[in-house]
C-alpha cells in the first residue's frame, strides 16, 4: 500500500464543540466504511494506470476529517477496513486532544492555521511575496509520530539519501529542484540553512529553518510523507516506505512527491477531478513534472509571481534587456487590482515591439475534493481569459501612457510594434487588466529593443543636437560634477571643448 499523508486546511473547531467533531467525525467514517476495493479501483482503473503513472506511483487521497489536521491518501483497491484501521487512530488521537485541551488554547495544535498562506512579518497578504528558509535537521533528531501518536523515531533522512541517491548532497539537490522550481513560478524565495538540531517542532528562527525536512521509518505503514500546513511547513519522509526512491527522469517519482507535499506546505490544498493535469491532485502521477497551469494559479494567487512586488513605477522589475529580446513567462495578474510594472532605459529614437499572451490551457476541469475522499466532477475554468489584459508604456514618472494596446477581449494578445520612444532615459511596460474578476491570469511578457545610437551633443536627449542643447551647455559654463551629461569631453569642465564638439554635431 502506498499512501500519502498531508495536513488538512480543515476547519477548526473549539474545544467547547467535542461533540460537533465527534459526530462529523462519525459521518465519515460511515462513509468510508461504505467504500469497496472495487470501488476504489474504478476511480482510476487499470486502463489509465500506463498513461497516467510511469512508476506506478497512483495514490489514493482521503479527504479531510474534520478536526484532524492530516488527509490521508490510498492506492486504489485499499479494503475499507485498512482504511478506517488508519484513519481511526488519527480520530481518536486528536478527539483525545480536543478533550484535554484547556479551554481558550485553540484545538488544532501548532500543525495548521485557518488561513491557506504564510504569514510572516509583513507578507501575510494575499498576492504578497515570501522568503522561507528550509534546513535538515541531522540524524539521530527525535521525530515523534504525527500520523498516530505512536513512538518518536530517529531522523534518517541523511544517511537514506547516501544509501538511495549515492551522497547527501545528490538528495539536497533534488529537493533544491522542487523549490527552485516554485519559486520560479511564484513570489515564493528559498533560503537554505544550517539546522542547530532543536527539538523536533520547534519553530523556525535564525538557527533552523521555518521549513525543517527529516525522514524516519514508520513500521509497516505505507505512508509516503506528510507535511504540515503553514505556518509550519515541515516535511516527513517515510523513509522505510521503498515505492519512491526509483532514479528513473531524474528521480521524478521523488520529486513530485515531494512537490506535492511541498504544495500543501504552502498552503494549496487537493484539486479534482482527478485526471492526471495537475500536481495536487489526490492522485500523484509521474507523467509529468512538477507543477501544472492550475498548481501555478494557485501559488500566484497566494504569493504573486516571481517579480513581485512591482506593483508601482518605483518598484518595476529590472528584468528587461534595454537591447535585443526578453521573454518574462508566468508572470500573473492575481488579483481584481494587481498590475505589474518592468522597466528599462532606452536612448532617443531606440524602437520597442511587444507582445502580451494570456497562458495556459484553454480550459479545464477544477473542483474541491469531497469530504469522503472522493474527486468532484469539478466546472469548467477558463485560464486564458480570467483577465482582460491591457498593455501599457510610459516615460519616466509621468502618469500618462505615450501608448495603450487594448484592442482584443479577454483571452486575446495585445501587441506594439517599432514603437519610437521619444527621449534617452527610462521606460517602463504596464500590465493591467479593465476587469475585476478576482483571481488569477497567468501571462507572458516578450519585448525586442533596439536601442538607437547615441548622438553626441545631445544633452537633451530629443534625439537632436540644435538650439535646447546650446542653451544648456551655455547655462552651465564652468566646472561641473564629473560625468555630467554637459560635459560633452569627459574632463569635468563644460568650455570651449565641450561647445566645439556640439557645434560639430549640429542637426
Amino acid at each position: 500500500m502506498n499512501l500519502i499523508a498531508t495536513p488538512s486546511s480543515a476547519r477548526s473547531i473549539k474545544v467547547g464543540s467535542t461533540f460537533v467533531f465527534i459526530a462529523s467525525i462519525a459521518a465519515v467514517m460511515a462513509s468510508l466504511s461504505t467504500q469497496s476495493p472495487t470501488a476504489a479501483e474504478s476511480v482510476a482503473g487499470p486502463e489509465r494506470e500506463g498513461a497516467r503513472s510511469m512508476l506506478g506511483l497512483d495514490v489514493m487521497c482521503v479527504g479531510a476529517l474534520p478536526g484532524v489536521p492530516l488527509s490521508l491518501c490510498f492506492v486504489p483497491g485499499t479494503s475499507a477496513e485498512e482504511v478506517n484501521q488508519v484513519t481511526q487512530g488519527l480520530v481518536a488521537q486528536w478527539a483525545q486532544d480536543l478533550a484535554e485541551r484547556p479551554a481558550g488554547e485553540g484545538d488544532g495544535g501548532a500543525a495548521y492555521y485557518l488561513g491557506t498562506r504564510w504569514a510572516l512579518g509583513g507578507s501575510s497578504a494575499q498576492g504578497a511575496p515570501v522568503s522561507l528558509t528550509w534546513s535538515m535537521p541531522a540524524d539521530g533528531l527525535s521525530v515523534s509520530d504525527g500520523l498516530a501518536g505512536g513512538a518518536a523515531s530517529p531522523n534518517n533522512l541523511n544517511a537514506t539519501f547516501v544509501t538511495k541517491f549515492g551522497s547527501l548532497e545528490a538528495g539536497k539537490s533534488l529537493i533544491r529542484q522542487v523549490f527552485a522550481r516554485w519559486s520560479e513560478l511564484s513570489g515564493v524565495t528559498y533560503i537554505e540553512t544550517a539546522d542547530d538540531n532543536a527539538a523536533w517542532g520547534a519553530a523556525g528562527s535564525t538557527t533552523r529553518g521555518e521549513i525543517r525536512i527529516v525522514g524516519r521509518t514508520f513500521g509497516s505503514t505505507g505512508v509516503l510523507a506528510y507535511t504540515y500546513y503553514p505556518n509550519n511547513g515541515d516535511m516527513v519522509f517515510v523513509t522505510s516506505n521503498s515505492n519512491y526512491w526509483s532514479t528513473a527522469n531524474n528521480n521524478r517519482y521523488f520529486r513530485n512527491v515531494c512537490s506535492h507535499e511541498h504544495g500543501h506546505g504552502l498552503g494549496i490544498a487537493h484539486v479534482c477531478p482527478d485526471n492526471g493535469t495537475k500536481l495536487m491532485e489526490p492522485f500523484i502521477t509521474t507523467a509529468f513534472d512538477g507543477p501544472q497551469p492550475d498548481d501555478i494559479r494557485a501559488v500566484q494567487r497566494d504569493y504573486g509571481d516571481r517579480n513581485e512586488p512591482n506593483d508601482t513605477v518605483a518598484t518595476a522589475s529590472g528584468v528587461l534587456a534595454a537591447s535585443g529580446t526578453t521573454s518574462v513567462t508566468n508572470q500573473a495578474i492575481d488579483d481584481n487590482s494587481d498590475v505589474d510594472y518592468f522597466k528599462f532605459t532606452a536612448t532617443s529614437g531606440s524602437t520597442l515591439s511587444a507582445s502580451l499572451t494570456p497562458q495556459g490551457p484553454s480550459s479545464y476541469l477544477s473542483g474541491p475534493q469531497n469530504a469522503d475522499g472522493s474527486c468532484s466532477a469539478g466546472t469548467a475554468v477558463l485560464p486564458l481569459a480570467v483577465h482582460n489584459l491591457v498593455l501599457s508604456v510610459y516615460t519616466g514618472t509621468n502618469t500618462t501612457p505615450i501608448i495603450v494596446r487594448d484592442v482584443t477581449a479577454a483571452g486575446g494578445y495585445e501587441s506594439i510594434s517599432n514603437l519610437v520612444l521619444p527621449t534617452t532615459g527610462q521606460y517602463e511596460i504596464k500590465v493591467s487588466s479593465t476587469l475585476l474578476t478576482d483571481d488569477t491570469q497567468s501571462y507572458a511578457l516578450v519585448t525586442s529593443i533596439v536601442q538607437a545610437p547615441v548622438v553626441v551633443g545631445d544633452v537633451d536627449g530629443n534625439g537632436r543636437v540644435d538650439g535646447a542643447d546650446l542653451g544648456f551647455i551655455l547655462a552651465v559654463w564652468g566646472p561641473v560634477n564629473c560625468g555630467s551629461v554637459y560635459d560633452i569631453t569627459g574632463d569635468c569642465i563644460v568650455d570651449g571643448a565641450d561647445l566645439g564638439v556640439l557645434l560639430s554635431n549640429w542637426t
